[in-house]
């Protein structure tokens, strides 16, 4: 058809844009789909809900980044090492030194608690990680060691007087 008006009519004749025959022909189309829609919901193809239970489709976390989210993932892979049985304490910053080592070996052997550097940067989210992760494993070494070997294996222990110091005051 397009070849025969290319002959009977000059392409300075054709009008341009919309015509009336496109017009009609997005409509039908429109009304085509509509029908076949309300077909489809009709025989129970495809059920609309409107009650709103479904109305939200997804959720975004806008916590990506964040301390927040870092320590609910330290506290979750904390619950995951003591399911699998082990016990570690993490540490952020700078490699431990030869006489931190010897200490760590040192619990490794008496309790089985390795200790892990998490990273040398410490930034808010490795440390919330850190501080969520052992404040989950503390409770689980507190638990089977005590409390005392809780504190002593996170660096808090209690400081030990000196040989020669006076006790007098």
């Amino acid at each position: 058809m397009a070849l025969l008006t290319e002959f009977v009519e000059p392409k300075w004749q054709r009008p341009r844009g919309i015509r009336r025959i496109h017009v009609v022909a997005v409509l039908c189309a429109f009304a085509a789909v509509g029908v076949v829609l309300a077909m489809f919901v009709r025989y129970g193809i495809v059920q609309i809900d409107t009650s709103g239970d479904r109305l939200l489709v997804a959720t975004v976390d806008l916590r990506l980044g964040t301390p927040a989210l870092a320590a609910e993932r330290g506290a979750a892979q904390a619950r995951f090492d003591i399911e699998a049985g082990e016990l570690k304490v993490q540490s952020v910053g700078p490699k431990p030194g030869k006489a931190e080592l010897a200490r760590a070996a040192r619990m490794k052997q008496r309790y089985g608690v390795d200790s892990v550097n998490k990273s040398e940067q410490v930034t808010p989210e490795t440390s919330a990680y850190v501080d969520a992760y052992n404040r989950v494993m503390r409770a689980e070494i507190e638990r089977k060691h005590g409390k005392d070997v809780a504190d002593g294996l996170l660096g808090f222990e209690k400081t030990r007087p000196t040989v020669g110091a006076s006790t007098a005051s």
